[in-house]
């Protein structure tokens, strides 16, 4: 045997006798002088789910703390990794919340709540001579719906035909100073006499020019203002008249488009005609509404000036007065379905009953028509008459409804550990929040239901689409001067002017202050 071959052999004999001495005197194991030790992992049980309940042991008296806030983009947990999941019953039926949901005919014994209140008032009640211009009956709507603590919305008419007026609407001192009225008998009832200004004349643009100008001055940004309809063509309001010509170029085709500049801002020269029939270019350039929403109105083949107002700006919601109508809504997704698919996202979709689609059969349509076409506002035109389940069952997802799925968070922590929260929300309305974005505020509160330390998130729900998750992941440290204790766990999305709950939640759980309990969190030493 070679020399080397022996040397390996003394060397392996040596090292077994070492092992063998060491096993004897108990001092290690072979596996151990063989391999590093390698720590066992310790199972890890699942987050616990509860449903949020009161928590009645007794909470300290503190004193009112702010949030060391230290936000994170990735969720954890207090050291000692004591958590709570929470997923929230939710609720059914209608939820009436601000810029959204049911729109009443009536001032008293509404047939829902509402939040927004709706009326169409004539030119001639709001501008009575030159120049001047009351408005003390849109103040009076304002006045009766601040009672409420709603909103409002409204459309100016210039012509209101039988059987619930007399035709155009123009001020006296218009008329007398020449403005010209046409006979619209033929587009209304047989028998029946009634009127409209002659749109493309001079006079009355120059006049309605002025008139929506005053009320951009008055109204434009007011907050308690939803929206305002495009009106003043054709009779309601509803663009639907006679005179409607979609010739490019024709008198009424400028007039029309003239009419959605004075609203929405616009400058041009387009022709009118003058009272002695003579054709005039003028040149105009109007400011219009550029912080209130505005309502564009559709009437079934004439969507011309539709398109016009859409195409100008992207933030033009869409009205049509005739849901529940077949025709109207065959018509509807047949000539704007696609540009309504495209707006909704980013403006208000809106529709009045048809008066006859009260019945059952008629109201199941108008459901499926508005949740196809992702509706924010219904509003009533039935005198009293349907069935009201039918009716809330469409208002139950008519615009936004947001719902906590499921929220995770530190359950167990002491003063300096950091508390984690992670959120799922869903809008399971039909439509996002359009009008107005409000901070979500997260809540200690004590046994008396004072909140003792918040922490105030800035989500824009605006931007919640229906249908889609959205997560919130936040962590902030509690400060030291928290006591230790029993806590209740609130959240509330609050208005950002007063500080105060302004939305109602599709869960259970809320309190008499508007915020929702979502469970408890210990405070140890």
């Amino acid at each position: 045997m070679p020399k080397s071959d022996c040397s390996n052999v003394l060397t392996l004999v040596t090292l077994f006798a070492s092992i063998l001495f060491m096993v004897a005197c108990n001092t290690t194991t072979l596996a151990d002088y063989l391999e590093p030790d390698i720590p066992t992992a310790t199972p890890q049980a699942d987050l616990p789910t509860a449903t949020p309940e009161a928590v009645t042991s007794p909470s300290p008296t503190v004193e009112e703390v702010e949030l060391e806030a230290t936000p994170t983009g990735e969720f954890s947990t207090a050291s000692h990794g004591s958590t709570r999941t929470v997923r929230p019953e939710e609720l059914t039926g209608y939820i009436p919340n601000p810029y959204m949901g049911w729109q009443d005919t009536q001032s008293r014994n509404k047939r829902f709540d509402e939040t927004v209140g709706y009326r169409r008032f004539n030119w001639s009640e709001l501008n009575p001579a030159k120049g001047v211009y009351d408005w003390d009956r849109i103040e009076a709507l304002r006045a009766d719906m601040a009672q409420q603590g709603s909103a409002i919305s409204f459309r100016v008419r210039t012509a209101q035909p039988p059987p619930w007026g007399k035709g155009q609407t123009m001020p006296d001192w218009l008329v007398n100073s020449g403005a010209v009225i046409t006979d619209s008998s033929s587009d209304i009832l047989e028998g029946v006499s009634s009127s409209e200004p002659l749109y493309s004349d001079c006079l009355f643009l120059e006049a309605q020019g002025q008139f929506i100008d005053a009320l951009h001055q008055k109204y434009d940004g007011d907050p308690q203002v939803a929206y305002i309809d495009i009106g003043s063509y054709g009779n309601y309001g509803e663009w639907d008249s006679a005179q409607y010509n979609e010739t490019p170029d024709s008198l009424d085709w400028h007039a029309r488009r003239r009419i959605i500049d004075m609203y929405l801002g616009g400058e041009g020269t387009r022709p009118c005609q003058e009272t002695d029939g003579q054709i005039t270019q003028v040149d105009y350039d109007y400011v219009g509404f550029q912080q209130t929403q505005l309502i564009m109105p559709y009437t079934p083949w004439l969507t011309d000036s539709l398109v016009y107002a859409l195409e100008r700006r992207p933030d033009i919601g869409v009205r049509h007065d005739a849901l529940g109508s077949e025709s109207h809504q065959k018509r509807y997704r047949l000539e704007i379905g696609d540009l309504v698919h495209e707006r909704w996202p980013h403006a208000p979709i809106i529709f009045e009953y048809y008066p006859q689609s009260y019945t059952a059969e008629a109201l199941q349509s108008a459901k499926d028509f508005a949740t196809e076409m992702h509706a924010s506002f219904i509003h009533e035109n039935f005198d009293g008459r349907g069935d009201n389940n039918l009716i809330e069952s469409l208002l139950e997802t008519v615009g936004y409804r947001l719902v906590l799925k499921e929220m995770t968070y530190t359950s167990e922590l002491s003063p300096r550990e950091p508390f984690a929260m992670n959120m799922t929300w869903e809008n399971t309305g039909l439509a996002p929040p359009y009008f107005k974005t409000y901070p979500l505020v997260i809540s200690f509160t004590d046994g008396q239901g004072r909140s003792v330390l918040e922490r105030q998130l800035e989500p824009d729900i605006r931007d919640w689409l229906p249908g889609k998750s959205v997560n919130i992941i936040d962590q902030v440290q509690l400060p030291t001067n928290l006591p230790p204790g029993d806590y209740d766990l609130k959240l509330a999305f609050v208005d950002p002017a007063t500080g105060q709950p302004a939305l109602a939640l599709a869960i259970v759980g809320q309190d008499q202050q508007g915020r929702y309990l979502i469970g408890p969190v210990k405070v140890v030493p």
